[in-house]
């Protein structure tokens, strides 16, 4: 009977924990390569792959997230004979063992695929690939040249597509083998040459078609890949289809995805340029014309400020004031006469009210003692028989005082 007390108990996840553990320590189980066959393919909506990996006698089940799977060249498919690389774990979820993929090659292109890859690891160590040695094409081009093979699709492409978009472009076909065993050394050679014989040249597009993996090797060689690099003329690789992925790519100044593309990308459409040329004329026109018009403003307000803060103004408004000072003064001499008439005129009436002669017209008349003339204005001043003058408005008159009366107030 068995002692339950005693005996050593794991709970589901624990066991299955420790299991996980031994997969994950054990060293022939991580980056391991397997061979097999591809079955239950399945592409799920996140981008993580699911499938059966088999052969004849057995099965594993495998995943390939998204992270790993975006550097495919092909999509796998059932049937597909592959060699995967990766780890072997155990899902806890399921308490199933699996492979978790990290890289898949097609069996039939191992071998090739295998000395890509050693390949781009050197060079990249080298530093082949690095951007800070990467040449930048010229905006407008005048002379390029294309090393490719003179009978094939690309080269009618990248002509049509470039003396379509810029007829001025002057380009030089370089015929060259593309694929076999030859291909690398005669394509680097023809660089070589044009560098050292066509250094006006702005660029060179080496343009192939699409292929598969061993057509396309040509462009996987070392002896190209140093010959690009040491290109003093930038090189645009426009290689295969946009899947295909050479090590020419990663070393070229400018990877296209096709020979088409290499002509749009790197030939400017020419009407294009001259529509944006007389846009951006025609608004630099009116900058230049509104930028006149705002410095004349300027200045007219200048010399409006200057004109009204100068002497000349300053002047002016001096003879302005005299000007108004002037008619003050007259205006207040105007007043002072008038005033000084008027007091004239009431001294006058009041002259002419006092002068004797306007007293003898008003019927009066003045009485004088002759010979002396004195004015008689009291009795006492003559005498009976003294002689008198009496004037009066319109003559005299001599008489004898013959009597004296005393008139009484």
């Amino acid at each position: 009977m068995v002692n339950y007390t005693e005996a050593k108990i794991y709970t589901v996840s624990r066991i299955t924990k420790y299991i996980k553990n031994l997969f994950e320590n054990d060293y022939n189980l991580q980056n391991v390569w397997i061979l097999g066959e591809i079955s239950n393919f399945k592409l799920h909506s996140s981008g993580h792959m699911y499938f059966v990996l088999k052969d004849q006698e057995s099965q594993i089940k495998g995943v390939m997230f998204k992270g790993n799977n975006l550097s495919l060249r092909f999509m796998p498919q059932d049937g597909m004979k592959v060699k995967v690389r990766g780890d072997i774990n155990v899902y806890e979820r399921r308490g199933e063992y699996q492979l978790y993929v990290k890289e898949i090659v097609e069996a039939g292109k191992g071998e090739l695929y295998l000395a890509f890859e050693r390949l781009k690891e050197k060079l990249k160590a080298e530093g082949l690939f690095s951007e800070e040695f990467k040449k930048k094409l010229p905006l407008i081009p005048k002379n390029i040249a294309v090393i490719t093979s003179p009978t094939g699709a690309a080269i009618r492409d990248v002509l049509t597509i470039s003396l379509r978009r810029f007829p001025n472009l002057s380009i030089l076909v370089v015929p060259s083998l593309v694929q076999g065993t030859l291909a690398a050394r005669e394509i680097a050679k023809k660089i070589d040459f044009l560098n050292k014989h066509f250094n006006n040249l702005d660029f060179i597009i080496l343009s192939r078609g699409g292929g598969s993996l061993e057509e396309l090797w040509a462009f996987n060689e070392e002896i190209l890949a140093r010959s690009i690099y040491n290109s003093k003329i930038p090189i645009v690789s426009a290689i295969g289809h946009e899947t295909d992925f050479t090590i020419s790519d990663f070393v070229a100044d400018l990877r296209c995805p096709t020979p088409s593309a290499a002509a749009e990308m790197t030939i400017p459409d020419k009407s294009s340029l001259v529509n944006n040329l007389n846009l951006l004329n025609s608004k630099l026109n009116k900058a230049i014309k509104r930028n006149l018009e705002l410095k004349v403003e300027n200045i007219n307000s200048i010399n409006k400020s200057i004109q009204y803060q100068g002497p000349e103004n300053k002047i002016n408004q001096y003879y302005q004031y005299i000007d108004e000072f002037s008619v003050r003064i007259k205006l207040r001499i105007k007043h002072q006469i008038e005033l000084y008439e008027e007091k004239i005129k009431k001294d006058k009436q009041r002259l002419d009210s006092l002068n004797p002669g306007a007293v003898i017209e008003r019927g009066y008349s003045i009485c004088r003692k002759i010979p002396g003339k004195e004015i008689i204005k009291r009795l006492n001043q003559v005498e009976i028989g003294n002689e008198i003058e009496i004037i009066i408005s319109d003559g005299k008159m001599l008489g004898k005082v013959d009597k004296k009366e005393v008139i009484s107030k």
